[in-house]
């Protein structure tokens, strides 16, 4: 892996990190502002801190696509392809543990979160290299992100019924 590569991938892993903590504190520093609700988790549930991870990788890959110019079918395939397989990590760890465990640990939250952010960039960043024929047309990239936003700001206001979705 290149020079510029390698720290734009740890650069990425702790914008990621910080922007997902500070997040998390987001909506009630902003005594509970609609606009800051839809990007910030309102409350405990797993859904809600699956914005943790979304946004701030959203944003860096933003920041990548204008300032880097990193604007491929594979390069968007592989970051949402990596998000959606940290997302999913998380609702995974989140309920096989508390499963297990009968209750949720802060410390394992905050672990699961880290991991999360790595195997976010990390399969990302696999993908990208090792699976050039992984890539979908920019537009169907941006679909997916915009498909992605809104069930973000449709299910704040209006969650489904399902576990994912309750306050823990």
């Amino acid at each position: 892996m290149k020079i510029r590569e390698a720290t734009n991938l740890i650069a990425g892993i702790l914008f990621t990190l910080v922007a997902g903590i500070l997040l998390h504190f987001s909506y009630e520093w902003s005594m509970e502002n609609p606009f800051v609700a839809l990007f910030a988790p309102v409350n405990e549930s797993v859904w809600e801190h699956l914005k943790m991870l979304f946004f701030p990788v959203f944003l860096y890959t933003l920041f990548e696509v204008i300032v880097l110019f990193k604007t491929s079918g594979r390069f968007l395939t592989s970051r949402i392809a990596g998000v959606l397989i940290g997302m999913f990590f998380i609702v995974a760890a989140f309920f096989t543990y508390t499963g297990v465990s009968g209750k949720d640990f802060l410390v394992v939250d905050i672990l699961i979160f880290v991991f999360s952010v790595l195997v976010t960039f990390l399969t990302s960043r696999y993908f990208e290299v090792q699976c050039p024929s992984m890539h979908l047309p920019l537009l169907a990239n941006y679909a997916l992100l915009l498909l992605l936003v809104i069930c973000f700001f449709s299910f704040t206001f209006s969650p489904p019924g399902l576990p994912m979705f309750y306050t823990v």
